[in-house]
């Protein structure tokens, strides 16, 4: 009998390995999409500096951590993006501040 593997089961372990190996990463909200994606949102106030703990996640994961500057309703902001492969799972974390939480002036 042949068996189809389920595509969440290993992102669902991965995510628990995560983050029992390392409580000291930042509160995120998980998602497993039907495809295995392990995707977290690391979200606070948006005045509050979520580098560090992006940062953090980037050095875990073993990636390198995006930075992008946005304006949304002509407010600058900054957003934070990792993506790695970690224990064979795609993983996708993401955030974003206001710029000057973060201590950045977005260029014009």
């Amino acid at each position: 009998m042949k068996t189809n593997p389920i595509a969440q089961l290993g992102p669902s372990t991965a995510l628990v390995q995560l983050l029992s190996e390392h409580p000291e990463l930042a509160p995120a909200t998980w998602r497993i999409d039907r495809d295995g994606l392990l995707s977290g949102t690391v979200a606070y106030n948006a005045a509050f500096d979520v580098r560090p703990a992006m940062e953090a996640y980037a050095d875990v994961l073993g990636a390198e951590l995006h930075e992008q500057p946005v304006a949304v309703d002509g407010v600058e902001r900054l957003t934070f993006h990792v993506f790695a492969t970690w224990r064979d799972v795609q993983v996708n974390v993401w955030a974003s501040c206001a710029a000057a939480a973060a201590g950045s002036a977005v260029a014009a």
